[in-house]
């Protein structure tokens, strides 16, 4: 009994010189660790801005190899976030507040259970190089024990800053000049199809008309023929004009159709395009091509057809143009 007594004592004893030390210990943690990288300062900020780059440099991910990663609709750039539960890492969401192209990225960081925290990147010249700063605030709040955790757990989370860092620093490295930051372009492997289409012509007075008039024609030949829908609606622009344009407005679909006057079957065999994100109006797209092409200059590539438009938000279906997205689509070899 005097044994057990002396070792409640000691536990006692113990637990009052932690609380004792937490509270000594500051309100608020802060950590910050920097790197300068040679890699093209494009490349460095997209590995950052568009969030599934992250899971080829992220040390947390790589420490727990178990977690399920679930990503919101928008790819990069401001909005865009991925919520994580893994048994090593437990539960938490990330979300890019701000984003200034190459120069600075901003987060909000809220893990279950925990006090909400802030984190940023910021890109600078160094030199021939660029040099990053990786950052991570938290308030601790009153629990000297929380406070204690988290000093003591300081040195892990800059040993785990350092590795994050270099591995930015190599997939920059690795990876093809990146496109317009604020408008993600990669390099995308696209699946066969079989598809319904009408050819036409369009203004930027009728554009939007014609569009909505053929698609809902493929929908009756579809409904007809026994098809079903099998993606996102497309067009494919053979005239390279901003102001008139000869397209084939078309709809992916289940098996191939057959051909009923102004309906048409086409078929894609697949193959590599060039795909930049657009989140806005349709009449804003002209800048996703302009990414494209950039991408195409400065990766020495030729496109080898005609460029797609694949409208994959239903604009009946979500009235915020500003969520709309657009994949601008070049094929290349």
């Amino acid at each position: 009994m005097k044994v057990l007594k002396k070792i409640l004592l000691v536990l006692l004893v113990l637990i009052v010189v932690a609380a004792v030390i937490g509270w000594m210990m500051p309100s608020q943690l802060h950590v910050e660790r920097s790197l300068t990288m040679n890699a093209p300062v494009e490349n460095i900020y997209d590995q950052v801005n568009t969030l599934k780059n992250w899971e080829g440099w992220s040390p947390w991910q790589k420490m727990d190899p178990e977690v399920k990663i679930t990503y919101n609709t928008i790819p990069a750039g401001e909005g865009a976030s991925y919520s994580w539960n893994g048994p090593k890492t437990g539960e938490g969401t990330i979300t890019l507040t701000e984003c200034k192209p190459t120069e600075l990225i901003k987060m909000d960081l809220a893990f279950k259970g925990e006090k909400p925290a802030s984190s940023y990147f910021t890109f600078a010249p160094d030199g021939s190089g660029t040099n990053v700063t990786w950052a991570f605030d938290s308030e601790l709040g009153a629990n000297p024990f929380v406070r204690l955790f988290w000093s003591l757990g300081k040195s892990m989370m800059t040993d785990a800053f350092d590795q994050g860092l270099a591995g930015i620093s190599e997939m920059a490295g690795k990876a093809p000049v990146a496109s317009t930051p604020s408008i993600p372009v990669e390099l995308k492997a696209m699946p066969a199809m079989e598809y319904l289409f009408i050819h036409d012509s369009a203004s930027i007075a009728t554009i939007g008309m014609k569009l909505g008039m053929n698609y809902g024609k493929i929908m009756e030949a579809m409904k007809k023929q026994g098809l079903e829908q099998s993606g996102a609606p497309f067009a494919i622009y053979y005239t390279e004009s901003t102001t008139n344009w000869e397209m084939d407005v078309c709809i992916p679909v289940n098996k191939a159709g057959k051909e009923d006057g102004a309906i048409k079957a086409g078929n894609y065999a697949g193959g590599n395009m060039i795909v930049a994100s657009h989140y806005g109006p349709y009449e804003n797209t002209p800048s996703a091509h302009e990414a494209a092409g950039k991408f195409l200059e400065k990766n020495n590539k030729k496109s080898t057809g005609a460029p797609w438009e694949r409208y994959i938000t239903d604009p009946m279906m979500e009235k915020d143009s500003t969520k709309w997205l657009t994949e601008v689509c070049y094929p290349v070899e």
